[in-house]
């Protein structure tokens, strides 16, 4: 089997070992990436190889941004990973520093009716070339035109699992236009202006998904959505109120996927056990990022309940082993964590999150070495 055909068979729930590997979306923070070239001795310094280097079964891509300049913000801190700049994204936020607090303005932070909320300046679907793909990591924020045509793409990873969308968060984006701390406020204050935020979201992603669907339908195999509604012990808000303001449109984006014949993947970092059950029956396949460090999130609890209908993606944690273990430690994890996750199919192994400057390099290559060899029989 290629990877592609190994990544398909174990979501289907068919066992494959070695376990199917990825490297978390296919990026990573800078000095990692640096060290790993140097380690392979990759002169050229192309990302690529390292994916490959790596056993990566997974490429990533979502449609070229074509739409007006972005605005370039002058603020005295450098960008954070993968920005290559503060600049005003899509939605008239600023995005390159990491933060939903007050320091800086949001857009939406003195809207005080759903008037105002609908005369906001939102993004338009026509802002995107669904014809030509790049990597998320590049998207609007590269410089010079890194794309190629679905065609083109497909040819150059057909022997990899294709993955189209990425992170176009709901809560997470209310809060990124109202603020953190207004933003949660008026989830409890003001729900006629969450509902029309909302609804104004859902109206350019689930025409912007359609879009990007249709465009790759049968070249691709899984449709991936994110969004972060959860903290280490919780979630942000109950779970009463998040079914409420945003599980429909996630059952309405999910939907897309299964339209086109693609498996539905999501990202979601934290707690999010709570609402598991819920994404599962609006039509979640895959789950990604299994942070196993959070409340609740232990993989053979996870395993247990949901394991039939779920698939997993991730789970070797960036907190814990990757970050403070020896390189003993990590091949230990992902042992333990294959016995689980893996047993049954429906588990790809990758990091929990994206790979960092501070996780030591030979952890990394002791993570994907043993996913490489470990066969649990």
């Amino acid at each position: 089997m290629d990877y592609r055909e190994r990544v398909l068979n174990a979501i289907e729930f068919n066992e494959v070992y070695p376990v199917p590997v990825d490297v978390f979306e296919n990026g990573m923070h800078p000095l990692i990436e640096k060290k790993l070239l140097e380690k392979f001795n990759i002169k050229n310094g192309v990302h690529e190889d390292i994916l490959k280097k790596l056993n990566a079964h997974l490429r990533w891509a979502t449609p070229l941004y074509i739409g007006p300049p972005m605005e370039e913000g002058n603020f005295s801190i450098l960008p954070s990973y993968p920005f290559k700049k503060i600049a005003k994204n899509i939605w008239g936020a600023w995005a390159g520093m990491e933060s939903y607090t007050g320091i800086i303005e949001r857009p939406l932070q003195n809207i005080e009716s759903v008037l105002e909320v609908n005369n906001h300046t939102w993004p338009k679907t026509s802002w995107f070339d669904y014809n030509r793909l790049t990597n998320w990591t590049e998207e609007y924020w590269a410089e010079g035109d890194v794309s190629l045509r679905i065609e083109d793409w497909v040819k150059k990873n057909r022997d990899c699992a294709k993955i189209i969308g990425g992170w176009n968060p709901v809560f997470s984006r209310v809060l990124d236009l109202y603020g953190m701390d207004r933003g949660l406020l008026y989830m409890s204050s003001r729900p006629d202006l969450i509902h029309a935020t909302v609804e104004k979201i859902g109206i350019f992603l689930e025409d912007f998904y359609s879009r990007m669907a249709k465009a790759t339908f049968e070249h691709f195999d899984i449709l991936c959505f994110g969004d972060d509604f959860a903290m280490q012990n919780s979630l942000l808000i109950s779970p009463e109120k998040w079914k409420e303001y945003f599980l429909p449109l996630w059952k309405r984006l999910f939907a897309i996927g299964h339209k086109y014949n693609m498996k539905v993947m999501m990202h979601m970092c934290g707690a999010v056990y709570p609402v598991l059950a819920d994404l599962i029956d609006a039509g979640l396949n895959i789950y990604e990022v299994v942070q196993v460090s959070a409340k609740g999130m232990e993989p053979e609890k996870l395993k247990k309940e949901f394991g039939k209908d779920l698939a997993f993606y991730g789970a070797i944690d960036v907190q814990q082993e990757l970050f403070s273990g020896t390189p003993e430690e990590v091949r230990k994890k992902v042992r333990e964590t294959i016995d689980i996750l893996g047993k049954g199919g429906g588990y790809i192994l990758s990091s929990s999150h994206l790979l960092t400057d501070d996780i030591p390099v030979e952890n990394v290559i002791a993570m994907y070495d043993e996913a490489g060899n470990y066969l649990p029989f």
